[in-house]
């Protein structure tokens, strides 16, 4: 029981000896939990009823050119894939296209993983994800880069044994029990569900201990504290947007 953060990282790697169906499909879409390829868990990522998620970042290895490999005479020592990641919830895909239709998602070149001083975050994931109650979720890769044909064209005979071929990274923070409904209450006062206003909130039900603070001036009063307590938060650290200067 309560607040944990968790880090996912899925992976696909050379194992020497190429085999077609150990490789996904170039195009096609695939989820890093439960698909037979890399190092899947085989199991749906899903909410109890106790359970509250907030999904901060995911990222994946960037690349774009398909010439951007290298070779140890017929072994395969360097894949960079031009890859995308899609966040689903049950049945609704997060990212969409201007015309509002399902997309591949974000690249690898927006959101890297991992971060080097080469390979900056251009892209962040605000306001961040929330999965409730028996909702299910994931996270699928689509490679445009095609492994399997540069096999078959015979541009590799091997891969190097371990060779990270293909990355994805998720970092979440899991609220459960107490927290959880705390999470919920903060939603639906239309405040961000952070580590830092879930504990305000309670901070605040304990000083109101005996009163009646199941009030609406109660809730009022709350969500403006901790409104102005993340505005000041987001100005220390460079990212306060317009509306969050005009309100202060």
């Amino acid at each position: 029981m309560g607040i944990r953060k968790e880090l996912y990282e899925w992976e696909l790697l050379g194992k020497d000896v190429f085999v077609l169906t150990d490789f996904p499909n170039a195009g096609q879409e695939y989820s890093v939990f439960t698909s037979e390829y890399g190092t899947s868990i085989n199991e749906p990522a899903k909410v109890s009823e106790d359970e509250f998620v907030v999904i901060e970042r995911i990222s994946c290895k960037p690349g774009v050119s398909p010439n951007e490999y290298a070779l140890d005479g017929t072994t395969l020592t360097k894949w960079n894939p031009n890859m995308f990641i899609q966040f689903v919830i049950n049945t609704t895909g997060y990212y969409r296209d201007p015309q509002n239709v399902y997309s591949a998602g974000i690249s690898g070149m927006a959101s890297p993983y991992p971060m080097t001083a080469h390979r900056l975050k251009y892209y962040d994931l605000f306001p961040p994800i929330y999965i409730t109650e028996d909702q299910t979720w994931d996270v699928r890769f689509t490679l445009f880069n095609d492994l399997r044909k540069a096999y078959n064209n015979g541009l590799f005979t091997q891969i190097q044994n371990n060779l990270v071929l293909a990355q994805v990274f998720i970092d979440y923070t899991l609220y459960e029990g107490t927290d959880a409904v705390l999470a919920k209450k903060l939603v639906s006062l239309g405040v961000p569900v952070t580590v830092s206003s879930v504990q305000w909130l309670r901070q605040l039900m304990l000083k109101s201990k005996g009163m009646k603070t199941d009030t609406f001036e109660f809730y009022l009063k709350a969500m403006r504290i901790i409104r102005e307590k993340q505005k000041k938060e987001r100005k220390l650290q460079g990212i306060a947007t317009v509306s969050d200067y005009e309100a202060s």
